[in-house]
């Protein structure tokens, strides 16, 4: 018996793209100095230019339960105790917060869901570094419902490493069969749960407790 709670949501027909809200456009600019590894002091100089996005940015990173002995405080102290591409994966999740026309709170709810439940299940088999690359992917593949445009055209935006990409367009890799079980677990698709967890060889156990640990980190975050 498999027991799956979380956040049915229909995925709509998208006809048109809009414009990134200002919000958006600012934390797109941020993902790609984060991912490219920009100075430290250019990233900061883009924080200060927003400082709702600079607050919000270090309240998910307090809240996330890292065990840290101290609060950070400032970016700067984020990018010495987190590194780079730890600092991605946190600015990646500014982008389920960001509200935008009609998107729902549901949307972004899901996408932290979705990632967080990817990156529990590929630390059964992936490296440390390679569950936070399905962390990201799984928080990406609600892109086009979060800005408001087609999946391709809104990953184009962030210049993402073809591996990721492909897993979340074509659902290439492991990565990709991970989001397959992720949007499985969401609609409880009994088929393609059962060939995503046949092929990443995970049980229903492992599947079903990273899904409810998965949805409790998300109330974590939502509502730190």
């Amino acid at each position: 018996m498999r027991l799956f709670q979380g956040y049915l949501f229909s995925r709509p027909t998208l006809v048109e793209a809009r414009l990134l809200s200002p919000s958006q456009a600012s934390i797109v600019q941020l993902l790609n100095l984060v991912r490219s590894q920009a100075p430290t002091s250019e990233i900061e100089e883009a924080l200060k230019k927003d400082a709702g996005l600079a607050f919000n940015l270090m309240r998910l990173i307090n809240s996330a339960g890292l065990g840290l002995t101290r609060e950070i405080t400032s970016f700067r102290q984020a990018v010495l105790l987190l590194g780079l591409k730890k600092l991605f994966r946190w600015a990646a999740l500014l982008l389920t917060v960001a509200r935008s026309g009609g998107t729902p709170p549901a949307v972004g709810q899901t996408a932290v869901v979705r990632g967080r439940l990817m990156e529990l299940l590929a630390r059964e088999f992936m490296s440390p570094e390679q569950a936070d690359q399905a962390f990201v992917i799984g928080v990406f593949s609600m892109l086009d419902q979060m800005l408001g445009m087609p999946l391709e055209p809104a990953l184009d935006l962030l210049h993402l490493p073809d591996e990721l990409a492909a897993a979340l367009l074509r659902r290439d890799n492991a990565y990709g069969q991970l989001l397959t079980l992720a949007e499985a677990c969401e609609s409880s698709d009994d088929c393609r749960f059962d060939q995503a967890a046949q092929s990443l060889r995970l049980s229903s156990q492992q599947i079903n407790l990273a899904h409810l640990q998965a949805l409790a980190w998300a109330d974590q975050m939502t509502q730190g």
